[in-house]
């Protein structure tokens, strides 16, 4: 074996690693309760990707050319390779693992693992083997054969043939399936990931596999190869500093996620062009993928394009940038066109990848959408999809899944439940325990909100409705009167005679006169109407929601009232006589009036029943501008 077959094999484990690095990363900056899920897919797609492209893929990328456009030979890799052909399989099968896992971050917490396989089938068969032909094939004699590759597109390691192309399907997957639940709308909120330690760990991950990506992408051990890993090191490097600056600027803190993005998308940006430009370039470039990794975030948000953790800004947004920035920084001695045709090619590869890899996957996604269902259902995505796709769950998921129920239930009545045994089992007492200590408070708020209202809306001393709560009650049920036509009565209660018991027998005697005045009112009346005491020993009973027979049911509710209240009633050893006069107004009908002059009319009919000689009723007339028995 040669050194420079060795060297592009150890590249291709070095690129391997980066599916870890892209697991951890995007794990970590899912919810737990789908982190499962999503490590499961990265590994599915890898599986599916290295697979299609031994069985066709490779033959579609790097075979005999039709017009530039596909391979038509070298389909199903078998032993009869050379050593070299056979190592650079490996390496581009890597490449083609790379892209496909870009999409499982985009989709995460909604997707199906049915329908995100499909789309790895997608990705991997029919998407990136084309693209990749028309940048990357070349003649046996070394010549450029894809269409592309021929005009004089430069795509070093891969910013439009991996990052962007994973990016534009990810772009599409995610326009199809719509956001995740709660992500957008009224009550929008920011998703955090649960291990951003993780996914810390994920972006050293990826960026030690960079540098097999790019280093490995010279296909030989060669003199290019440091200053190409050095131009990696400080492109995500500048990137991770300007993402920081920024999100520091923007937020007032360095946000986690933002931070970890600014360095993929300087190694993104750096991908097409760290073999043709200085270290100082490399800087520049890096740093201006971190800044569009930030503010493309914020363009998507605003668009309401949920991409779960930044595949997007990272991969499509900053990989354009780094394809662009050839014809801008590369020492113009590596370049065979002037900057200006050089820009054009760049922009040409650009717009031609993305149309394909974008509206190709877009219409097979929905036509694959028709068939199989893409989007796990509302319940799935709410439980989790390590539990409702795959039966996967841990004590301490089963804890963080109860808890989310009750954070989206508002209901906090019962203790989370954990097996005692597990390692979840303390936090779960401690959790528990803050529910029973803000459950006991809950409570007493309760009760003392209800206790409120009574005071407010309720008579201290006999129980009844209260003035406010009574005059209320009355400007209610007229403009409902106003509205279905309806009818009621207001029936105003004075005592008779209840002066001499106060003032012979005191004060706490009278109380209980009112009381036992309020208690036989109550039992005069009927289920929906209500009675109210308006201060001293004047009363009031409001009858609503009648129809014509309204006069009939307040004469008769009246003659209850009287014949009860006149009862004698025993204090102290003392028969006491009290007895009332009432006074009747209706209301309703095309007539609307205020609570003002209903009261008017049902106090001057009371004093009509007071000069008709007490211990009677009097309904207010209209016609007559009088009140009559």
């Amino acid at each position: 074996m040669t050194i420079d077959n060795l060297w592009v094999i150890v590249c291709a484990f070095l690129v391997v690693v980066m599916q870890a690095g892209f697991t951890c990363l995007e794990s970590g900056m899912v919810r737990a309760k789908n982190s499962i899920n999503v490590a499961l897919k990265n590994l599915i797609d890898f599986c599916i990707s290295v697979c299609l492209f031994a069985l066709f893929g490779f033959g579609l990328m790097f075979g005999a050319s039709a017009a530039g456009l596909f391979g038509t030979d070298g389909f199903v890799i078998d032993d009869t390779l050379s050593p070299e052909r056979m190592a650079f399989f490996f390496f581009q099968a890597a490449f083609c693992g790379t892209a496909t896992t870009i999409v499982s971050g985009a989709v995460a917490e909604r997707m199906r693992f049915a329908g995100y396989a499909l789309t790895a089938m997608v990705l991997s068969g029919l998407i990136y083997p084309i693209t990749g032909h028309w940048a990357w094939a070349t003649e046996s004699t070394g010549a450029a054969a894809g269409w592309l590759a021929s005009a004089g597109f430069h795509d070093f390691a891969g910013s439009t043939v991996v990052h962007s192309v994973g990016g534009w399907v990810s772009l599409a997957a995610i326009l199809v399936i719509g956001p995740r639940l709660g992500r957008f709308g009224k009550r929008a909120r920011r998703i955090e990931g649960h291990n951003l330690a993780l996914s810390t760990l994920g972006v050293f991950l990826l960026w030690f596999g960079w540098f097999g990506f790019n280093g490995g992408s010279t296909l030989a051990l060669s003199d290019k190869v440091p200053v190409i890993i050095v131009n990696t090191a400080l492109a995500g490097g500048a990137g991770g500093i300007l993402g920081t600056l920024l999100t520091w600027m923007l937020e007032g803190r360095p946000a986690a996620g933002e931070v970890m993005n600014g360095v993929l998308a300087g190694l993104v940006a750096v991908t097409a062009n760290c073999d043709v430009v200085s270290p100082l370039s490399a800087l520049v470039i890096g740093a201006i993928g971190g800044a569009i990794a930030v503010f493309g975030t914020r363009l998507l948000e605003r668009w309401r394009v949920d991409d779960a953790i930044g595949a997007v800004p990272v991969h499509l947004f900053a990989g354009i940038w780094g394809t662009l920035a050839v014809a801008l920084f590369a020492d113009a001695s590596m370049l065979e066109l002037s900057r200006g045709e050089q820009f054009l090619v760049q922009l040409q590869g650009v717009l031609a990848i993305g149309a394909y890899a974008f509206l190709g996957s877009f219409v097979l996604l929905r036509l694959i959408g028709l068939v199989v269902p893409l989007r796990v259902r509302q319940r799935d995505e709410r439980i989790g999809l390590n539990v409702a796709e795959h039966g996967a769950t841990t004590s301490l998921l089963d804890l963080v899944s109860q808890m989310d129920v009750q954070a989206h239930s508002g209901d906090f009545s019962r203790p989370v439940r954990v097996d005692d045994e597990t390692e979840a089992s303390q936090v779960a007492a401690f959790y528990n325990a803050v529910l029973e200590k803000f459950n006991l408070e809950t409570d007493r708020r309760k009760m003392a909100m209800h206790r409120l209202s009574e005071l407010a809306n309720v008579d201290v001393l006999t129980g009844l409705a209260n003035r406010r709560l009574f005059l209320e009650s009355v400007r209610r049920a007229l403009l409902r009167a106003g509205e279905d036509g309806r009818r009621g009565a207001v029936l105003y209660l004075d005592l008779d005679g209840f002066k001499p018991v106060n003032d012979r027998l005191g004060h706490e005697a009278g109380d209980r006169v009112l009381r036992e005045v309020a208690r036989r009112l109550s039992a005069s009346l009927g289920e929906d109407d209500l009675a109210g005491r308006l201060g001293g020993d004047e009363f009031a009973v409001l009858i609503d929601g009648r129809g014509d027979d309204v006069a009939e049911h307040a004469e008769a509710t009246a003659m209850r009232i009287l014949t009860r209240v006149n009862e004698s009633m025993t204090d102290g050893g003392h028969v006491l006589r009290v007895g009332t006069s009432i006074g009747i107004a209706l209301f309703g009908g095309p007539a609307h009036e205020s609570v003002k002059s209903v009261m008017r009319k049902a106090d001057l009919a009371m004093y009509e029943a007071k000069l008709a000689g007490k211990g009677t009723w009097r309904a207010y007339c209209e016609d007559v501008g009088d009140a009559i028995g």
